[in-house]
């Protein structure tokens, strides 16, 4: 009866189609759902976890087996063994809620994910931060959900995280009215995009724009992605945090001060190996004191810098974009990107370049993939 529901309220904003877009940021970490405005405005929005707290992969088949049998997703059952299926499900459910709480019908679907992402063929090439994203076709088994829950015929759209941010930031906000431009968001990975003469630059195969693995360490650490030395393994949210653990480690050890078990036992009470540890709690720490904390996420801020500085000296761009959920490690962390950016780069470069954060914050990539919808 609840899928009754659904289709029913949907039928009748099938005869109200506007010009809004309905959005989709896929994160390592969240998925952010929004209708946007033609005007890039955002009108509406839902936020849930990109995993389900504390399900199992197993526990994850069985929901979404019940799910799609009683939505009457056709010709999904049998792939229903992949976590990136049970993912597709509960963002076409959030969306469609969140289309009939404010009676919108979107004329088109944009989707921006993290990862690799063949947007002429609408499917995942790679991603090591979704279970099941990697040769996913995430265009095709989203409008299929879409559908199956009364949102017919919705054109769907989707590109990586790192470009959708570069065509927000170039036509509405940091990068506007500027030729050549790095935008670069940073959260549980490093993406980034290329304006090229103020068009996006995807290059042989779209994926231009993969900041975060630019090598900035020869034998560096292990990267997601199974390489070593990635920027992303140094600068990334959650690396910060690691960070943080590992000079808590060191400074536990005695290796700063021999003999100090006393501080060995007060570092391990201070919860540096706490699983639950966030960005977000480590600014709370370093806003009231902390050092080690405030170390940690000015270094991180220093790596990604090494990292931009490389990559401006080969584009030599006007300005640098800095956006993306670690932003909001505040002044600390962004003062040392711009610092290293700009101490790092060759002097001619730097000269007529800028490194600024982005105007639309951590709303860029989500307004981003409503545009892309949009046309």
């Amino acid at each position: 009866m609840a899928s009754d529901r659904v289709t029913s309220s949907h039928t009748d904003l099938q005869q109200h189609r506007s010009r809004h877009a309905m959005a989709i940021d896929i994160g390592g970490t969240k998925v952010l759902i929004a209708i946007v405005t033609p005007e890039g405005q955002i009108f509406a929005r839902t936020t849930m976890p990109t995993r389900v707290p504390g399900q199992t992969p197993a526990k994850q088949t069985l929901a979404t087996t019940a799910s799609v049998v009683a939505e009457g997703w056709p010709g999904v059952v049998s792939h229903c063994d992949n976590p990136a299926v049970h993912l597709v499900a509960r963002i076409a459910s959030a969306a469609t809620s969140l289309c009939a709480t404010h009676a919108v019908m979107p004329s088109g679907v944009g989707v921006a994910t993290t990862g690799h992402v063949d947007s002429a063929s609408g499917v995942v090439l790679h991603s090591g931060l979704v279970p099941g994203w990697s040769g996913f076709p995430l265009a095709r088994r989203l409008a299929e959900a879409l559908a199956g829950m009364g949102l017919q015929s919705l054109p769907v759209t989707i590109d990586n995280d790192g470009h959708a941010m570069a065509l927000a930031e170039g036509r509405l906000g940091a990068a506007r009215g500027i030729g050549h431009a790095l935008c670069v968001a940073v959260g549980t990975g490093v993406g980034g995009g290329w304006l090229v003469d103020g068009n996006l630059y995807r290059g042989q195969r779209g994926l231009a724009g993969l900041v975060g693995h630019s090598v900035i360490e020869y034998r560096g650490r292990r990267c997601q992605c199974g390489k070593q030395g990635c920027l992303e393994a140094y600068a990334a949210g959650p690396r910060i945090v690691d960070e943080y653990r590992r000079l808590m480690r060191r400074k536990g050890s005695g290796k700063d001060d021999p003999g100090s078990t006393a501080r060995q036992q007060l570092v391990i009470s201070g919860g540096f190996a706490n699983r639950d540890l966030t960005l977000q709690s480590l600014c709370a720490r370093a806003d009231a004191g902390d050092e080690i904390a405030h170390d940690a996420i000015v270094r991180g801020g220093a790596y990604l810098g090494v990292g931009l500085a490389s990559l401006a000296n080969v584009m030599n761009p006007g300005v640098i974009v800095v956006g993306g959920g670690v932003l909001g490690a505040g002044t600390r962390w962004f003062d040392a990107v711009r610092r290293t950016v700009l101490e790092r780069v060759r002097h001619t470069i730097a000269a007529g370049l800028d490194v600024i954060p982005a105007e639309l914050g951590s709303d860029a990539v989500v307004i981003g993939a409503g545009l892309m919808a949009l046309g």
